[in-house]
């Protein structure tokens, strides 16, 4: 059994970019690309919106991790995807979405929660909770919701420098079949057949060891619901924990830096990047191993060719002290004037503070689309809108 190079997905999707580039698709210049890729949480809906680009994801195949089947219903703020589309439209950074992978970083029981250094501990792992964290309505009071000893499933941004995770969604997964972790492996000893990630020690039978496995390697794991005499969780399963965009395509990486040399070669989620050109933003921006960054270009040969390199801040925070921005367009539901809140593609929405344009709070009504601009309260689990725009 070997690790795979990448997910079925996205092996398909470079199949796809190939095809179109030998038909002549251009793959020159920010918005000329025949093909896109785009891997981070989801930062807002209508359709979703991943990494400042929305892509219509209604006629995408959607699937999780395991090729099981989803729908855009199951989609939900914060949740990492890696998405494959069409050319992005530079004007409106739009992109029609062929298909979508949910992928969630860590699935198991909560051993520990620290509510003042907003930490929780899964599966041996440091799970950093911040302002940035979405939660599942489920889990209605945030961090303080989250028990221990219950089980869930984070979504989330993995530093490999500090082997924390910087929690983007977390939800509530009460009977799973299985566990699951992804990260960065060390303290390999073949013989023994055991690894170590973080602060957990794993195991696994005669046969399920992968060829090539070696550390700092990022694995994806999948692993018995409970640990073995000696405290060991046992993998069921190796997977690749890295994904590889279609050769020719237009990319955006959000993650940590794994390691730097130079603007030149450093590497985000398991991707080589070549910044040498690329605009840094804020200007005067520090790119080193631990900063967590989007990175935008076309990926060639194997290196992704940055245009521009946004630095969003220290690999183990959520990037955003004040709550995640958050987008949304829609059609509201489950309007409470006397509340002053509605939901909207299944969150609900504060908007007493809100600015309007195009309309007044007296023209909300179930059925009517706009456009929400807002920020998570502290909850992770209400958006508190600062502006509304009536759509036509």
């Amino acid at each position: 059994m070997s690790l795979r190079l990448r997910p079925a997905l996205a092996a398909l999707a470079a199949a796809t970019a190939l095809l179109l580039h030998a038909c002549g698709g251009g793959v020159e210049g920010q918005g000329t690309g025949s093909v896109s890729y785009s891997e981070g949480p989801i930062g807002g809906f209508g359709s979703i919106i991943v990494n400042g680009v929305r892509y219509d994801e209604r006629s995408a195949r959607i699937v999780d991790e395991d090729g099981g089947t989803l729908t855009s219903a199951d989609l939900r703020l914060g949740m990492t995807v890696r998405v494959d589309g069409g050319a992005i439209d530079p004007v409106s950074l739009s992109a029609v979405a062929t298909d979508v992978q949910v992928t969630s970083d860590l699935r198991g029981r909560v051993a520990a929660k620290d509510a003042v250094a907003g930490t929780l501990t899964v599966l041996g792992q440091t799970v950093r909770v911040t302002a940035a964290t979405a939660f599942d309505e489920a889990l209605a009071g945030g961090l303080g919701a989250v028990a221990v000893g219950s089980t869930v499933e984070v979504y989330a941004i993995l530093d490999p420098v500090t082997g924390a995770y910087a929690a983007q969604r977390v939800e509530p997964d009460p009977s799973p079949s299985d566990f699951k972790l992804r990260g960065v492996v060390a303290g390999l000893d073949l013989a023994a057949r055991m690894l170590r990630i973080g602060g957990a020690t794993f195991t696994w039978a005669q046969g399920v060891q992968p060829a090539g496995l070696a550390n700092g390697q990022t694995v994806r794991l999948t692993l018995q619901t409970a640990t073995d005499a000696q405290g060991r969780w046992v993998v069921t399963r190796f997977d690749d924990g890295v994904a590889l965009p279609p050769d020719g395509a237009e990319v955006e990486i959000e993650s940590v830096v794994a390691s730097y040399t130079s603007l030149a070669s450093f590497t985000v989620a398991g991707v080589r990047v070549d910044a040498s050109a690329a605009r840094v933003e804020p200007a005067g921006a520090t790119v080193a191993a631990g900063v967590r960054v989007e990175v935008e270009g076309h990926y060639r040969g194997g290196v992704l060719v940055a245009d521009q390199v946004e630095v969003k801040g220290s690999g183990d925070d959520g990037g955003d002290d004040d709550g995640r921005e958050v987008e949304l367009h829609g059609a509201i539901s489950g309007l409470d004037t006397v509340a002053r809140t509605f939901v909207l593609r299944g969150l609900t929405v504060d908007y007493a503070q809100a600015d309007f344009k195009d309309g007044t709070a007296a023209d909300l009504a179930n059925g009517v689309e706009v456009e929400v601009h807002g920020r998570l309260d502290g909850s992770g689990t209400v958006v508190v809108a600062e502006e509304i725009d009536f759509e036509d």
